[in-house]
């Protein structure tokens, strides 16, 4: 796992190898093992590597072909490259090391990146230059476990696995994007491409991008709504259940294997939920002295750490749990934004800093993880709240006639109101509560996020037209949509908070395979008999504790009283030069926003975040800075709480 930069002046200046050791510098902690630049001309590349297969010297990046013709700077891992190695060495391909780097440059170099990169089965980002076309091709994998992003300035373009590596370019500008970040306050998210800067963009997962000197062309190899296969998805749900369930523990137990495949040290990460647990059976399996971490906050009403001990037991394997003071979610909170380059969203962002820094001591270099299993097999709350919203709405269709007396009464008693089907299917998670469409329609076209959720939600319902009941339709729809939201912050996370402490994280429940089942099992599979996660379970009931597969769901538990401290920091602060706020407005929006703790803990986010990227100012100073104002007593005319607000994990 590496860090990789690039940039190609596109009007003729000579490329500056000093240029890229500054950007390879601001992220060497991705990777402190080696470091290596490769200029030619107007354009070069970078990498700085942390060493997980093949640990000598021949692994070094950007690594070249022997004809010199072609470079690549990688980050990730290709977990098929054994494969792709034999048949390459077919083709006469000679290898001079055992690393999937070298078999990644030569299918890009043999079969062209359109036909090599829908072929990698991992997760990785990379800048392949082709000497042969001149040209730049950048990647990256399915989902988007791996970072890169893309930044423009006049003719000329730079690549990055991490912003704050582009923005020590000296000809990219630091400015904030006001309309990517309203985005974010409304939804904790950054749709598609937008980043909360200025003429940098997020390279999308599932694209490759070809640059030349005159052209930047985008392409799309996979994409969830494109890409399921609707005859498929109807003909598996007719298939036998547990023979399906067969298949789903062949495809994970195959895919745990792959992800352990590594020359450097390796642990589990078991919060003791079940997709987690489930992951560090099975590595127990192929790995018996493999060793589970666990991040626990002491107080809590449910226990992470008691859990995962309890799985641990079960399996015979030991669990170190890394004990989380509250006062570390506040001194932390600055130093998670630091390293995500955006506000973050996840309370659980900053105990994972605290055990990954305990892997990094311990000497582990690789962690696997559970994460994707909720939104590939049904595991959240909202899913199962769509099903029940269309399957009420069904019911309702057919005892509520069409007629003008009842849509009078529904503007008063929206539940007296007819179904307009037609009008769900446009925007399918729309309540009647809401505004008129066309204003609703206006407010995510113009201030959220451009309308793109609007518009997938009606392709998706367009592309689930034949799956019924409707509300199946509506549970599939809303897991797909997850994918392209709730999954990215995980996966973001989850990629800079470990690469912080040079750890890499490997998610098996994202392996091509294990992708394919979730966009093609139906409902029944993912939802049945009131379980969420039905074939999770049913595998996790054969190797673990049926306390811990049949646990409900819950979110990390942060005290309310937390996202408050910050409010102070609001008054004349970044975020009202950002929004244009007066002293009267700040405080009018202040009183609003602290009756909800994540419309508070979004407006904190978006001010820690403006403060350093903008300012200037240190993560650790604004942790003190944060400490401090929690010790007179946060916001300081609103009263403490003991309450816990879930945070999705």
């Amino acid at each position: 796992m590496c860090g990789i930069v690039g940039y190609w002046n596109r009007d003729g200046r000579a490329a500056s190898e000093g240029t890229m050791r500054r950007m390879l510098e601001r992220i060497r902690y991705r990777g402190p093992d080696d470091q290596g630049t490769w200029a030619k001309g107007s354009g070069g590349l970078g990498h700085c590597r942390l060493s997980i297969l093949d640990l000598s010297p021949r692994g070094h990046q950007p690594f070249v072909t022997a004809d010199g013709q072609g470079v690549l700077t990688y980050n990730g891992e290709v977990y098929n490259f054994p494969e792709l190695r034999k048949e390459l060495e077919a083709e006469g391909v000679t290898f001079l090391s055992t690393t999937d780097t070298e078999v990644v440059l030569y299918a890009l170099h043999r079969w062209g990146p359109e036909k090599a990169v829908p072929r990698f089965n991992g997760m990785f980002a990379l800048g392949y230059y082709d000497r042969r076309s001149d040209t730049l091709w950048l990647a990256r994998d399915r989902v988007g476990i791996k970072p890169l992003y893309l930044a423009r300035y006049g003719q000329n373009i730079a690549f990055a696995s991490e912003i704050k590596a582009l923005l020590a370019h000296p000809d990219i500008p630091v400015r904030p994007d006001v309309h990517s970040l309203a985005s974010y306050i409304t939804y904790q998210r950054f749709e598609g491409a937008w980043t909360p800067f200025e003429d940098i963009e997020d390279v999308c997962a599932g694209s490759i991008v070809k640059i030349t000197r005159k052209s930047i062309e985008p392409s799309v190899y996979f994409d969830v709504v494109r890409d399921v296969d609707i005859d498929r998805l109807l003909e598996i749900s007719y298939r036998d259940p547990q023979q399906l369930t067969a298949e789903f523990e062949s495809a994970f137990a195959d895919s745990v294997r792959s992800h352990l495949v590594s020359d450097a040290p390796l642990a589990a990460m078991c919060s003791g939920g079940i997709d987690s647990s489930l992951t560090t059976a099975l590595a127990k399996e192929f790995q018996p002295d493999v060793v589970a971490y666990v991040a626990n906050l002491p107080g809590v009403k449910v226990s992470e750490g008691a859990k995962a001990q309890l799985v641990g037991r079960h399996l015979g394997i030991r669990v170190r749990q890394i004990d989380v003071e509250q006062d570390d979610l506040l001194r932390l909170w600055p130093t998670a934004i630091w390293h995500g380059d955006q506000p973050n969203c996840h309370a659980n962002d900053m105990p994972y800093i605290r055990v990954v820094q305990a892997c990094h001591r311990d000497g582990i270099k690789v962690v696997i993880t559970g994460e994707g299993s909720d939104e590939l097999f049904g595991g959240y709350s909202w899913q199962v709240k769509a099903y029940e919203l269309w399957r009420k709405r069904r019911l309702h269709s057919r005892l509520v006639p069409n007629h003008p007396v009842f849509h009078a009464a529904g503007r008063l008693h929206p539940q007296f109101a007819p179904l307009d089907l037609p009008r769900l299917a446009r925007d399918p998670f729309f309540r009647r509560e809401q505004l008129d469409y066309s204003q609703d329609l206006l407010r995510q076209a113009c201030v959220t996020d451009g309308g793109r959720r609007l518009l997938r939600h009606e392709e998706l319902f367009r592309k689930l037209s034949r799956v019924e009941p409707v509300e199946d339709r509506a549970f599939l729809a809303r897991a797909f949509e997850d994918w392209y939201g709730n999954l990215q912050a995980i996966l973001h996370r989850n990629d800079r908070i470990s690469m912080a402490a040079s750890v890499e994280a490997r998610v098996p429940f994202l392996e091509n395979r294990m992708m394919d089942l979730g966009m093609h099992f139906s409902r029944r599979m993912k939802y049945h008999e009131g379980k969420t996660k039905w074939v999770v379970k049913a595998i996790g009931d054969k190797k673990l504790p049926s306390e811990i597969v049949h646990a409900k769901k819950i979110h990390f538990a942060v005290p309310m009283a937390t996202w408050r401290h910050g409010a102070l920091l609001l008054r004349g602060g970044v975020s009202a030069e950002l929004f244009k706020w007066g002293a009267e407005e700040t405080e009018a929006i202040l009183a609003r926003a602290l009756k909800t703790e994540t419309v508070i803990q979004n407006l904190v986010a978006v001010e820690l975040w403006g403060r350093m990227f903008l300012r200037g100012e240190s993560a650790e100073t604004l942790g003190e800075t944060l400490l401090r104002l929690a010790a007179k007593g946060g916001n300081g005319h609103v009263a403490k709480t003991s309450k816990s607000v879930g945070v999705s994990a």
